[in-house]
């Protein structure tokens, strides 16, 4: 699986639902095949599960199997941020965890940074801290790459790989 032409793929995809609503149902319908038509490598028996991550909502994906590393990385930011802010979520805003599962990945569709206000933009930016989660989406193994190529912009991307389960609401935290 190309890691590069996978978040390439996947980040056209995001900016191209920005633009189009038409194209943004289809997507949220159907990924396996927008993903597909973009180039992205689609997994063989794995369903693609489309989230719409509303305003001021990060989702953290967390992988099938052993989460661990995920959320030690979550916490190393947590922990960061708190050192570094007295305010560690701004207020209105929530991170929200998923987990993978072996047969199933889940696809977050950030809300447009069209649609946020100066302050809310910021806020999911993560403010000054340009290693921080903030519109979080999940495509396997393209997690690293999606973080360079969005990095800086206003949709900034963690990433962890992985496989769907238990949603999980995490209210207060906005690293």
């Amino acid at each position: 699986m190309d890691k590069k032409k996978n978040a390439v793929a996947f980040g056209a995809v995001i900016s191209k639902c920005w633009e189009d609503e038409a194209y943004r149902k289809r997507f949220l319908e159907d990924p396996e095949s927008v993903l597909a038509e973009a180039g992205f490598q689609v997994e063989e028996g794995v369903t693609y599960k489309v989230i719409e991550a509303p305003k001021m909502v990060k989702y953290l994906v967390l992988p099938a199997d052993n989460p661990k590393e995920a959320v030690q990385a979550i916490s190393k930011g947590l922990l960061n941020r708190v050192e570094n802010h007295d305010i560690v979520l701004p207020e209105g805003a929530e991170v929200r965890i998923i987990q993978n599962t072996e047969d199933t990945r889940y696809l977050v569709l950030p809300a447009s940074p069209k649609a946020l206000s100066k302050a809310e933009l910021a806020a999911v930016a993560g403010g000054d801290s340009a290693a921080t989660a903030t519109n979080v989406v999940q495509t396997g193994e393209a997690a690293t790459t999606v973080v360079e190529i969005l990095e800086g912009s206003t949709t900034a991307v963690l990433e962890f790989e992985g496989a769907v389960g238990a949603v999980v609401a995490l209210v207060a935290v906005f690293i």
